[in-house]
C-alpha cells in the first residue's frame, strides 16, 4: 500500500517513442472481453499479498519477541521501498531491450523473488532450524532476522511487480481504453482486499493441515501460488513491443544524470499550481493518519481482545489467543474492504464529475443506466466527497476514545473502509483534472511571454473541431441532446482552460545577446518542432510524469515520520518486552506488580534511591499509567496503538479544514 501512486498519465506512455524504436506491435491475446481482465489480474495477487502483510505481519513479529518499538522501526520498510524500487524499476524497465519485452521479465523475477520472501515469512522458524538447534536462543535469534529479512524483501519486490503491472496496462492499452483499464485496476484491487482479508479470516490449518501448521504458514502457500499464476496468465496472454538498441547521433546519451532529475524536481515543486500544491499538502497529512492504521489495525483489535481474556496459563494457550486475537484483526479488515469494494462501485454515481464523464462515453444509455442514475440533487463535486471522508476517518479516530471492546474496534475499522475507497480515488482524479486544466505557472526564465494563437498538439484537433462544431442534421434531436450539449459545455471549458490553447511563441531567429536592460532570447530552432506542433513543454502535460513524482514524495515522507514517531511512543508507553522471550536465563524474581500510588510512596520514603533504580520505576509508573489511560488494567497488553489512531485523527481533520477549502474555491470558478 505504501509508495501509493496513480497509474500514468495515457499521454505519458508515447512520450519517448519518437526517441526510440520498437520492434513488434503490443497486444493481448484471447477474445477481446477478456482483455482488461487478463491484463490487471496481476494486481489482484499483488493485492492479496499486501492484505496478507498488513494483517498478519505486525502480529507475527510480536509473536516472536519484538518490541512495538522495534517493529515500527520494521516497517521502514514500507515506505523505503516505495520511494526507491518505483523509480528505479521504472528506469531499469524503459531501457530493457530484452527479446521478452521491457515489463515482463522484471514482472516475473519480482514474483519469484516475491513467493520466496513470503513462504519464507511463514516458515521462518522452520528455515532456522535448518542452521540452528530448535527451540535454543540461536534459533529465536535467527528467526527474527529471517522475518525481519522476508518482510523487506516482500516490500521491495512487490513495488516493483506492482510498478511494472501498472507500466504494462499503460504501454499496451491505447489512449481510449486506459480510462477503462484504470476501472477494471481499481476493480482487481478491491477485489484483492477481500479475498486476502477473508481468507485470512477463515481457520485455514484445519480446512488445509498439508499446507502447514499455522495460519501464516497456509496463507502464504496460497497466496504465493495466486501471485505466480495471475501473473502468468499476464505474460502467456500480453505480447509487448521490443526495444532495439539505439545510439543518439552524437554518441551521448540524451537521458538526464540524476542531479538535473532532482533539480527539476525541487524546481517544480516550487512552481507548481495552488490547486496542485494543495491536493499535495491535504496528502501529507491524510497519510501521516493511513500509515498507522493500514499496519497497526490487527494489533489494536487483537489487544483489546487480549485484554478481555484470562492471562494465558501454557505456552499453548498463548499461542492459541495470538492466533484469534490475530484473526479478529483480519476480520476488522476484511469487513472494512468489503465496504471500500461497495463504496469504488457505487460512489462515483454521487460525484457530478463522474456523472457527467459517464454520460459522455455513454450518449446512449442503457435502460439500467437510466434507473440507476442518481438524480442530481444528491450528486456532490469530488473535492467535496474527499473531504467528507476525510471527516468520517477523523471521527472514527477520536471514536476509540469511547471504544473499549472487540466489536466498537470493528465497528470503526468497518466505516474506514469508505475513506480508504474514496482516498484510493479522489486525489488522484483531482490531480489528472489539475494538471489538464491549470494554467502552468510562468517560468522565471521567460516571464514575457505572449499570449497570441493557439499552440495546441495537432493530434487533439479532430477531437476539439468535434467539440466546438456543429453536429450533422442539427434538425434531428434525441432524448439526449441535452446532455451531449452538457458534454460539450464541459469539454470546451476544459479546452479554453488548458494553457496549452492559449499559449503561442514568435519564432523569430535572432542571436542572443544584450543591449542596455534588454536581453534578447532566440525563438525555438527548427530543429525542435515535431510533425508541425509547437513544443508545448512549458505546459503542464508535458510535466504529468514529474507532478506525479512529487505527489508520490508527498505520500511517502509521512510514513517515514509516522515509523519513527510511532517507534519512540511505543518505546515509552509499552513496557519492556525481551526480544528473546522463550529461552532466556532465568532472572532473580523482584517486587511484584505494584500500582501507581505505591510507586509514588516508594519513591517518597526511599531517598537513597539511585538515579537508575529511579528511572526505571518512572517508566514502570508510565506505563501502569499508559495502560490504565487505554482502558486496561493488564500492562502486559497496553493498547499503545490507540495513541498512533488520535494522533492521525487530529491529522485527518487538518486535512478535512485543507480540503473543504479546495472544494470552496474549486465551486466558485
Amino acid at each position: 500500500m505504501t509508495g501509493f501512486s496513480a497509474l500514468p498519465l495515457a499521454s505519458e506512455a508515447g512520450d519517448d517513442d519518437e526517441q526510440q524504436k520498437f520492434k513488434g506491435v503490443s497486444r493481448i491475446l484471447g477474445p477481446r472481453w477478456a482483455h482488461l481482465p487478463t491484463i490487471t489480474i496481476g494486481l489482484l495477487g499483488v493485492q492479496i499479498f499486501w492484505s496478507v502483510e498488513m494483517s498478519y505481519a505486525s502480529p507475527y513479529l510480536l509473536s516472536l519477541g519484538l518490541s512495538k518499538s522495534s517493529m515500527a522501526v520494521v516497517f521502514v520498510a514500507g515506505p523505503l521501498s516505495g520511494l526507491i524500487m518505483q523509480p528505479l524499476i521504472g528506469v531499469l524497465a524503459d531501457n530493457s531491450t530484452s527479446r521478452f519485452g521491457r515489463r515482463r521479465p522484471y514482472m516475473l523475477l519480482g514474483t519469484l523473488i516475491c513467493m520466496v520472501a513470503m513462504l519464507l515469512l511463514g516458515f521462518t522458524r522452520d528455515v532456522a532450524s535448518i542452521f540452528t538447534g530448535w527451540n535454543s536462543n540461536a534459533n529465536d535469534a535467527l528467526t527474527i532476522w529471517l522475518a525481519v529479512l522476508s518482510i523487506y524483501l516482500i516490500d521491495f519486490a512487490i513495488n516493483a511487480v506492482q510498478a511494472v503491472d501498472r507500466a504494462l496496462l499503460v504501454d499496451t492499452l491505447p489512449s481510449s481504453s486506459q480510462a477503462a483499464g484504470n476501472a477494471w485496476a481499481a476493480r482487481m484491487l478491491g477485489v484483492g482486499s477481500v479475498v486476502g482479508f477473508f481468507v485470512g479470516n477463515v481457520d485455514l490449518p484445519r480446512h488445509f493441515p498439508f499446507l502447514g501448521s499455522s495460519q501464516l504458514q497456509v496463507l502464504s502457500v496460497i497466496v504465493s501460488f495466486l501471485l505466480l499464476a495471475g501473473h502468468v496468465v499476464m505474460a502467456v496472454m500480453v505480447k509487448e513491443k521490443v526495444l532495439l538498441k539505439t545510439s543518439s547521433v552524437d554518441g551521448k546519451s540524451q537521458r538526464k544524470t540524476f542531479t538535473q532529475e532532482v533539480r527539476d524536481i525541487w524546481n517544480n515543486m516550487r512552481s507548481l499550481p495552488r490547486v496542485i500544491k494543495q491536493i499535495c499538502i491535504i496528502q501529507f497529512f491524510a497519510w501521516i493518519a493511513w500509515f498507522p492504521v493500514l499496519f497497526y489495525t490487527s494489533i489494536y483489535v487483537g489487544d483489546l481482545y487480549k485484554r478481555s481474556q484470562p492471562h494465558p496459563e501454557s505456552d499453548e494457550a498463548a499461542a492459541a489467543l495470538d492466533t484469534e486475537a490475530t484473526r479478529l484483526g483480519s476480520r476488522a479488515l476484511f469487513y472494512s474492504a468489503l465496504v471500500s469494494l461497495l463504496a469504488n462501485i457505487t460512489m462515483p454515481a454521487f460525484v457530478a464529475e463522474a456523472a457527467a464523464a459517464s454520460r459522455g462515453r455513454n450518449s446512449g444509455a442503457t435502460w439500467w443506466d437510466r434507473v440507476c442514475r442518481v438524480p442530481r440533487q444528491m450528486q456532490m463535486q469530488l473535492a467535496t466527497v474527499w473531504a467528507a471522508s476525510h471527516f468520517v476517518f477523523a471521527s472514527c479516530m477520536f471514536a476509540t476514545f469511547f471504544t473499549q471492546s472487540v466489536w466498537g474496534a470493528t465497528l470503526i475499522v468497518t466505516v474506514t473502509g469508505f475513506s480508504w475507497a474514496i482516498t484510493q480515488w479522489a486525489p488522484f482524479s483531482l490531480l489528472a483534472e489539475a494538471i489538464l486544466t491549470e494554467p502552468a505557472a510562468q517560468s522565471s526564465e521567460n516571464p514575457g511571454t505572449i499570449r497570441l494563437a493557439d499552440a495546441r498538439q495537432r493530434d487533439s484537433s479532430e477531437h476539439e473541431r468535434q467539440v466546438f462544431l456543429a453536429r450533422n442534421g442539427e434538425g434531428e434531436h434525441s432524448e439526449d441532446d441535452s446532455e451531449d450539449e452538457e458534454t460539450r459545455r464541459e469539454e470546451r471549458r476544459r479546452v479554453l482552460t488548458n494553457s496549452g490553447a492559449q499559449l503561442s511563441r514568435i519564432d523569430i531567429g535572432v542571436p542572443e545577446h544584450e543591449d542596455g536592460d534588454y536581453e534578447f532570447v532566440p525563438g525555438p530552432e527548427n530543429g525542435q518542432r515535431t510533425n508541425g506542433a509547437v513544443s508545448t513543454a512549458s505546459t503542464l502535460s508535458a510535466k504529468a510524469g514529474i507532478i506525479l513524482g512529487i505527489h508520490n514524495i508527498f505520500i511517502v515522507i509521512p510514513q517515514f515520520l509516522v515509523t519513527g514517531f510511532s517507534s519512540i511512543l511505543f518505546a515509552i508507553l509499552d513496557p519492556q518486552k525481551p526480544a528473546l522471550p522463550s529461552h532466556r536465563a532465568p532472572v532473580a524474581p523482584g517486587p511484584g506488580p505494584k500500582n501507581g500510588t505505591v510507586l509514588l510512596n516508594d519513591i517518597g520514603s526511599n531517598v537513597d534511591i539511585d538515579f537508575d533504580d529511579m528511572a526505571a520505576r518512572g517508566a514502570e509508573l508510565f506505563n501502569a499509567l499508559s495502560g490504565r489511560a487505554a482502558g486496561g488494567s493488564d500492562s502486559s497488553h497496553s493498547n499503545s496503538v490507540v495513541y498512533i489512531f488520535r494522533i492521525g485523527g487530529a491529522a485527518a481533520l487538518f486535512a478535512f479544514v485543507l480540503c473543504w477549502r479546495l472544494a470552496r474555491e474549486i465551486r466558485h470558478r
